[in-house]
This record gives structure tokens, C-alpha cells and sequence, in this order.
């Protein structure tokens, strides 16, 4: 074995760990990676950047931009508001809706988009037929990925693969080539979520308030400024409760005034009542020193839409955010987001007193308190955050939904045809829709992801260095040595097995890129075609069920729903058990070994 081989290996070892523990962030462990092959001499500064210039990252980024031009457009609502309907007459009727259309959508658009679209649509049509919302946000979020290994463009995942896959010479996948066997996982994962699902997700949990699932009572009161209170008078920076009791004045009723989110400057005067975040037994303990009356909130006072000046908003952190491992105290809510961080609730439980040096991490679930006229732009600017409860179908526009709807057609007939490359057909898609003014520049930028676009780069490089010193070949080995004795179709099936358990811990399209240049020297190894192998990971990596952090929609609906570890392990892992059956079976059927 080579030096270059082992170095390889031990880089290939540390980004696997890196990405899995998310010590640090995908992005800055995807350039470690580039940084380490370069620094070691493994590959050529051209080869360590060599994949910013992969036409797959470039798909990749134009079809964020072409998703976000649906959601901005508007374009899903009518079909959001049809499935409202739709529940509300039979729930059976709904729940198979649902998962046809959300399948069907996230086979040519960013499932991201759709079901944040439809998490509010479910969550209150729950609510109306007097169901948990338990029962339907897991289904949601597998119903994208049923639909996501349907088309080449369901997923990044398929497209990274088929791009790896013409850069080796063994030609791109077609736009339906995953269809057929993609249909099939598709009504496999629909009876088992019809049959099996209502078995295995969450007994019914009572509807709580914002105010009860977030203890707010425990740590957020109301106080009243009596004659002689030290404050009167002092600047709420300089005031004692600020200084002394390190309250956080969120606002200041005076009269009939309310000041939401008052300045440091704001002068206190007698007869204020302060809504405050703080150490509520302290406060109690010494409000006679400071001559404050001390008055609980009332069940109406923090609830959505029953106070006239503020909003409270449940907010899921996405993975990749830029909030994801920053630390509380570092975040200046009010200036960035224009509200106040009220409570959190993590993997651990419940966040809501001395959260200063507690890092963010993707999946937590926020509870933030924000003015009606700074609802609206939380939604639209900050793709960090997913808004829970956000239910504002304002933004639909025919024209812009029809022009969104045809590009992506559009996109789609010229890469199905073979009229044009789908990474020229994707761009020029998202230059019409910019020059069209559906989506702005700015919004362009945002809607890509960056993380994944910079974790892609690293990965594929990753890749390059694995074929390039032979540690990809001695994988090979490694593999075959496992099944190599029962034939092919074992050894694919272990193949398919591998994917699976790596991307139920780390980005899905890290694990593609990593195993798609050791499957295709397991192939050539054993005189066979790559396409069926290929088709093992591609399948494997968009279809993980077993845990939140799997894919992205899984934690988008694990903090929305307030579901467990447990919770997707008892539903997903017989539904990845039954996938890796059908592959095994079926892939060497639509895609024989000897191709």
C-alpha cells in the first residue's frame, strides 16, 4: 500500500467523521478536504479545485433557483389550498392527495420548497379534523423522497451521480431513466405508509400552546413600575432590572401604547408594565428592593394572532444554515431577524433560561416573538429559518406562476429530449426567470444553498483523489471480499446496504461522491456493467428513513412535528428494510449487470 494511498484513506476517514459528528460545518470540512489533498501533494491545486467546475454543481445551483422561482410565483398554492379541501371532506382522501402531489412535485423540483410549503397546510388541516399532525408530517416528508428518485432532477444526488458517470465515460443518465424502478419504490413506500404508517407514528398528543410547549410562564412575565422603583426615570440599558437582574425588555405598555422591542435608550417611567425574558424567581425574590409588581402572563397574552401587535413564529434551523454551531449569545436576534428569541427546544430537550452559551444545530426549533410588519420579510429573507406556521398564500401571481411552470417544463422537455445539456437547459431557465423579475438577483443568491455547493466541490475532489491513488480499487476489494463469493447480486446489495447506514449520518451527497468512483472499480473488477451499482447508491442515498438528520425534509418535519429519535427509527427503518429488499431484487432487472 502507497503512501499516497494511506493518506487518502486517513483524509477519506476524517472528512467521514467530520461530516458525521458536524464538529465543524460541511462547508468548512469540505474545503479541509481540498485544502489536505493540495498540502499533501495527492492532487494538483487544478485538480483540488477542479470541482467548482463540474457541470453537476452547476445543475445543482440553477436548480435551487429555478425551485425558488415556483415557491416565490406562488405557483403551489392552488394546490395547497385544493388539499386543504381535500382534508376536510375525507381524511383518506387527503392523505392520499397529499402524498401524490407532494411525490409528484419534489420528482422535478427541490423538495425543500415543497414541503415547507405544506407543512403549515398540514399542520392546520390536522388541527381541523382533530388529528395529530404527527400522523402526517413523516409521510410528508417520505412522500418527497418517493417522488425525488423518480426523475434526474428529483434530487442532487441523481444528478451528481449521472454527471460522474459521463465523466468516467459511461454516459449521463437520462432524464427518466430512474422512472420505472423509481415508481415501483414510489407504490411500495405508499402502501406501506397507508397500511403500516398510522401503526407506527406517534399515539395522538394534545395540541399545545405556544405558551405550554414553551414553559414561556417559567421565564417570561410581566412587571409594573410602582412609585420610587430605582428604574423610573434610567434608560432601560442603564435600568437595575437590566443591570442587576439581566432582564431582557422585549416591551413597555404605557397607557394604551405598546413598544415592541423598545431601544436602549427608551426611558422608563412609573406605571410602565415591561414584558420581560428573564429569571422569573428572581425577579419575584426581589421585587421589593427594585418596587415592581410582578404579574404572570395571561393565556392569551403570547399566543398567535390574539394580540394585536405581535406574532409569535415556531422556526425550524434548516441544515447547512449559517446558524448551525454558532453559539446564542453570538446571534443578535432583534437586529437580524427583528425579534426576540423567547424559548428552544433541541435534540435534548427544552432551551429557555440561560441559553447564552448554547450552540444552534440544525433541527432545533425556535420560538421567536416578532412584529406583524416583520412577519412577512422572517418568511421571505432569512433562508435559515423555516417558518412553522407560516400560512401567508398571498404571493401568487398568475402570470408569474405560469411563467415559473413553463421554464421548468421548459427545462425539463430540452434535457428529455437531448436538445440541449440539462446543465445549459437549467441556466437558461434561471436567466429567465430573473430577467422576468420572478426572481431578483438577490433572491438567486440566496435560494442556493452554499454549504452543499461548496460540500459538493470538496467531495468530488475527494473522489478524484480515491481514483487517482488506487484507494478507491483497494475499497473495491474490501467490498467484494464481502459478497464477492455469492455473486454480483450480493455484492450490489451490500453496496446498496453501505449507503444507506452512511447516509443516515452524514450529507447524502457526500456518501454518493465518496462511493461512486470505488462502485465503478468494483465493477471493472468484476467485468461488469457500473450503471447497476451506480443506481445502488443513487437510490440508496435519496431514500433515508431511519433517522431526522438523514435528509434535510426529515428535519424539517422532526422539529415541526416535535417528534423523537424513536419516532423515525419505528417507521423508517422497516420502510429502508423493505427498499433495500426491492433494490436488491429489482435493480439488476432494469439495470443488468452485463448492460
Amino acid at each position: 500500500m502507497s503512501a499516497d494511498i494511506i493518506l487518502t484513506l486517513c483524509i477519506l476517514l476524517g472528512a467521514v467523521i467530520l461530516f458525521t459528528s458536524e464538529i465543524v460545518s460541511i462547508d468548512v470540512t469540505a474545503m479541509l478536504i481540498i485544502g489536505s489533498l493540495v498540502l499533501t501533494g495527492i492532487l494538483s491545486p487544478e485538480e483540488g479545485i477542479a470541482g467548482f467546475s463540474n457541470t453537476a454543481v452547476a445543475t445543482v445551483a440553477s436548480m435551487f433557483i429555478l425551485s425558488a422561482g415556483i415557491e416565490k410565483s406562488g405557483a403551489l398554492n392552488p394546490v395547497t389550498t385544493f388539499l386543504e379541501k381535500l382534508f376536510l371532506r375525507n381524511f383518506w382522501l387527503g392523505f392520499v392527495s397529499m402524498l401524490i402531489s407532494v411525490s409528484f412535485l419534489s420528482a422535478f423540483i427541490n423538495n425543500t420548497p415543497v414541503v415547507a410549503l405544506f407543512i403549515p397546510v398540514v399542520i392546520s388541516c390536522a388541527k381541523a379534523i382533530r388529528i395529530s399532525p404527527e400522523k402526517l408530517l413523516i409521510p410528508l416528508s417520505f412522500a418527497s423522497m418517493f417522488g425525488g428518485v423518480c426523475t434526474l432532477i428529483g434530487t442532487s444526488t441523481n444528478i451528481l451521480v449521472s454527471d460522474y458517470a459521463a465523466s468516467e465515460g459511461l454516459g449521463a443518465f437520462s432524464m427518466f431513466e430512474m422512472t420505472k424502478l423509481g415508481l415501483v419504490f414510489l407504490v411500495a413506500g405508499f402502501l406501506y405508509l397507508i397500511m403500516l404508517g398510522p401503526r407506527y407514528l406517534p399515539e395522538h398528543k394534545p395540541t399545545q400552546l405556544y405558551e405550554d410547549k414553551y414553559h414561556l410562564g417559567d421565564y417570561i412575565t410581566n412587571i409594573i413600575l410602582q412609585q420610587g422603583a430605582p428604574s423610573i426615570g434610567k434608560t432601560i440599558k442603564r435600568s437595575p432590572l437590566t443591570v442587576d437582574l439581566g432582564l431582557e425588555v422585549f416591551q413597555v405598555k404605557r397607557n394604551n401604547s405598546r413598544f415592541f422591542f423598545p431601544p436602549d435608550d427608551f426611558v422608563l417611567e412609573e406605571g410602565d408594565t415591561l414584558r420581560v425574558k428573564g429569571n422569573v424567581d428572581k425577579i419575584r425574590k426581589l421585587k421589593d428592593r427594585n418596587k415592581v409588581v410582578v404579574r404572570p402572563l395571561l393565556d392569551k397574552e403570547l399566543s398567535v394572532g390574539r394580540e394585536s401587535g405581535m406574532i409569535l413564529h415556531e422556526v425550524v434551523v434548516l441544515p447547512n444554515s449559517d446558524l448551525s454551531g454558532v453559539r446564542v449569545s453570538d446571534v443578535d436576534f432583534e437586529d437580524r431577524f427583528g425579534a426576540v428569541l423567547l424559548g428552544a427546544r433541541s435534540r435534548k430537550g427544552l432551551h429557555n433560561k440561560l441559553m447564552e452559551d448554547w450552540r444552534l444545530a440544525s433541527g432545533d426549533c425556535l420560538l421567536l416573538a416578532a412584529r406583524k410588519d416583520k412577519s412577512k420579510a422572517l418568511h421571505q429573507n432569512f433562508p435559515d429559518l423555516f417558518i412553522v406556521n407560516h400560512t401567508d398564500h398571498s404571493g401568487f401571481s398568475k402570470r408569474n406562476a405560469a411563467i415559473a411552470t413553463a421554464t421548468v417544463l421548459s427545462v425539463i422537455l430540452l434535457a428529455t429530449f437531448n436538445i440541449m445539456p440539462i446543465v445549459t437547459a437549467a441556466i437558461m431557465g434561471c436567466l429567465l426567470l430573473v430577467l422576468t423579475r420572478i426572481v431578483s438577483p438577490e433572491d438567486a443568491y440566496k435560494s442556493i444553498s452554499w454549504k452543499v455547493i461548496m460540500l459538493l466541490a470538496g467531495s468530488l475532489s475527494l473522489g478524484i483523489a480515491l481514483e487517482k491513488t488506487g484507494a478507491a480499487k483497494l475499497l473495491a476489494m474490501d467490498i467484494l471480499n464481502l459478497g464477492g463469493a455469492y455473486g454480483p447480486t450480493v455484492v450490489l446489495s451490500v453496496v446498496y446496504l453501505i449507503t444507506t447506514l452512511l447516509t443516515s449520518t452524514m450529507a447524502n451527497n457526500a456518501t454518493v461522491v465518496l462511493l461512486a468512483p470505488i462502485v465503478i472499480s468494483l465493477a471493472q473488477t468484476m467485468g461488469l456493467s457500473p450503471k447497476p451499482f451506480l443506481m445502488a447508491i443513487t437510490f440508496a442515498a435519496s431514500a433515508s428513513f431511519m433517522t431526522p438528520i438523514g435528509y434535510q425534509t426529515n428535519t424539517m418535519v422532526y422539529a415541526a412535528g416535535d417528534y423523537t429519535f424513536r419516532d423515525f427509527f419505528r417507521i423508517g427503518a422497516p420502510l429502508n428494510l423493505l427498499f433495500w429488499i426491492l433494490a436488491s431484487l429489482l435493480i439488476p432487472v432494469f439495470f443488468p449487470f452485463n448492460q
